[in-house]
C-alpha cells in the first residue's frame, strides 16, 4: 500500500504546487495534503494491527474489539483534522482526499486484476 501513499502524496503536492503559484491556495494546501496522506497511512496501519490481533479472540470479542477500534481511530482521526482545520494549519479538501487511498488502492488493484472485489 505504501506505493499508493506515495503516488497519491506525489499527485496531491503536483496539483497544489501549481495551484500555490497561480495564487488560488496557500501554504494549507501542502501542508493539507501531507497531514491527510500521514493521518491516512496511520489509520491504515492500524486497522491491520486491530485486524491481526482480533485472529487470536472470539466471534463476539473480536467484532467488539474491531467495531471499538473503528470508532477509536475515525473519531481522533477527525478530532486531529477538525483540530488543524480550525488552526487554519491544513486545506480541508487536500486534508480530506487522501483519506480515500486504500478504497483507490485497492480498487485499482481488483480492477487489475480483474477479480472481485
Amino acid at each position: 500500500m505504501l506505493p499508493f501513499y506515495i503516488g497519491g502524496l506525489a499527485l496531491m503536492l503536483i496539483i497544489c504546487v501549481p495551484l500555490m503559484i497561480g495564487g488560488v491556495g496557500d501554504y494549507t494546501l501542502i501542508t493539507g495534503a501531507i497531514t491527510g496522506t500521514l493521518i491516512s497511512f496511520i489509520n491504515f496501519t492500524l486497522l491491520g494491527i486491530s485486524a491481526e490481533k482480533s485472529l487470536y479472540m472470539g466471534e463476539k470479542k473480536s467484532q467488539l474489539y474491531m467495531n471499538g477500534s473503528y470508532a477509536v481511530r475515525y473519531i481522533g482521526t477527525f478530532l486531529i483534522l477538525g483540530v488543524l482545520m480550525y488552526l487554519k494549519f491544513i486545506n480541508p479538501v487536500t486534508a480530506l482526499i487522501p483519506l480515500f487511498i486504500p478504497k483507490i488502492g485497492y480498487t485499482v488493484l481488483a480492477l487489475k486484476e480483474k477479480s472481485e472485489f
